[in-house]
């Protein structure tokens, strides 16, 4: 395969000016990026791909996606999953392990391995749980789990409330280096809260789930981090509160990382509206002083990255009315349009290579990847994006089988137009496949 004329956004490389930076071609072979210059003559068997206008990307990296299957197949599976991620860009997800069956032993985890070759369209690593049956009691055989291809460990959703616990946990993730990733919450503060603890919340009779909630959890779990000298990475932040908690641990030297997630970077809890429970997730949509914050974090670093928490339900689940509805939103198609749009604006005015960064080279670097980057030899692990593009989402012909986003219906900037995974072509828009110049040895995975 050739890319012509396309303009490389590289986050391991300096600030672009895209006004004088020159176009370029990509030539792709045997699942590797085999050369970089202008002008590259197309070869008789090669596919030619028409980047004129184009970005071309590393592909991103998901630090906390949820792809079911097992027992949760009519809510999402390895196939639907990937196709959705893939569709958004990226070429890495990493699928948490709170599944039903739990990632809990070495032999559900060896099963969830042969589903991802089977099934996947992208490369996924695999997480497992701290705990068996996430019970917060007795913990997994981390060691063997670690050898076996498990790239953290989390419980995620049931955290670990018990501190001896979470000390044994990340002496042993520290040992093993890995890390540990938890879902910060006191769920004894949460208690019954469907929302934000707020004026609104008050407004629509429902229940708050204050923010201190995530502080505390982060406050004590940051302690246990200390005495450790454990990683420790803090998943969907969400308040004012817990940022400066993890600017603290980071000013005293900690391993201490965090991402935030794509709709509490763009919507808050008086979107909620007419209890729609699209907009209904854990940790809950905050306040517009709270989104500001995480916009800032991230310009100064004290959020290391953005994971989109892609958490499908059924219809029929959420449908159930507001209080009963379970927690999560769809999000991978969405992600980097929604991103740019958000942060390259105040308050964070991000460059476009910052955001993306916070998608590739910091998900890398929490998770002791190589850094995403495209040069001659480097994995063809690539999309094309067209930043001009302006759309609307329409969730019924997304590529996830669940359809609970809360951005079903906006208008968006930016859209995925081809995914190569290791060469391959992993996704890819049809009305922009007018844009081949030939379609000779084209390879569809």
């Amino acid at each position: 395969m050739l890319i012509r004329n396309c303009l490389i956004v590289d986050p391991s490389l300096p600030e672009v000016d895209f006004k004088a930076t020159a176009k370029t071609d990509v030539r792709i072979d045997g699942g590797v990026i085999a050369d970089v210059a202008p002008g590259l003559k197309a070869h008789s068997s090669e596919t030619v791909f028409d980047g004129d206008g184009l970005w071309l990307m590393p592909g991103l990296i998901d630090l906390h996606t949820h792809l079911r299957d097992f027992n949760q197949g009519a809510k999402e599976d390895i196939a639907t999953g990937t196709q959705a991620a893939a569709a958004g860009g990226y070429t890495t997800v990493v699928a948490m392990a709170n599944t039903v069956p739990p990632i809990d032993s070495p032999m559900i985890f060896k099963q969830l391995q042969e589903m991802i070759a089977e099934k996947a369209v992208i490369k996924v690593l695999s997480v497992a749980n701290v705990t068996k049956g996430m019970a917060g009691q007795e913990i997994t055989e981390m060691a063997l789990l670690s050898e076996l291809g498990a790239v953290a460990f989390s419980d995620d959703g049931l955290p670990i409330s018990n501190l001896a616990v979470l000390r044994r946990a990340l002496d042993q993730a520290r040992a093993i280096g890995t890390l540990v990733i938890s879902h910060p919450e006191d769920r004894d503060l949460s208690g019954s809260g469907v929302m934000n603890e707020s004026a609104t919340s008050t407004a629509l009779g429902l229940a708050g789930v204050p923010t201190a909630s995530e502080a505390a959890c982060i406050a004590r779990e940051i302690e246990v981090a200390r005495i450790t000298g454990a990683q420790l990475h803090f998943a969907h932040v969400s308040t004012r509160a817990s940022i400066n908690l993890i600017e603290r641990a980071k000013a005293d030297g900690l391993q201490v990382t965090a991402d935030t997630t794509p709709h509490h970077l763009t919507l808050t809890d008086t979107d909620i509206g007419a209890f729609d429970t699209r907009f209904k997730m854990n940790p809950p949509l905050r306040s517009q002083a709270d989104q500001d914050a995480l916009c800032i974090a991230l310009k100064k670093g004290i959020l290391d990255a953005i994971g989109t928490d892609h958490a499908p339900h059924t219809d029929s689940e959420k449908g159930a009315g507001f209080n009963a509805a379970p927690c999560g939103v769809t999000g991978m198609e969405t992600a980097l349009s929604l991103c740019l749009e958000r942060l390259t604006a105040a308050p964070g005015n991000l460059t476009v290579l910052e955001v993306l960064r916070k998608f590739t080279s910091a998900p890398a670097k929490i998770l002791r990847l190589p850094e995403p980057a495209i040069a001659k030899g480097r994995n063809a692990d690539l999309f094309l994006f067209d930043p001009k593009a302006t759309w609307q989402y329409d969730v019924k012909s997304g590529q996830s089988r669940s359809k609970n986003s809360p951005f079903d219906g906006r208008t968006l900037t930016g859209r995925t137009l081809l995914t190569l995974s290791a060469g391959r072509i992993a996704y890819q828009y049809e009305p922009a496949m007018d844009r081949w110049l030939s379609i000779e040895g084209l390879a569809l995975k």
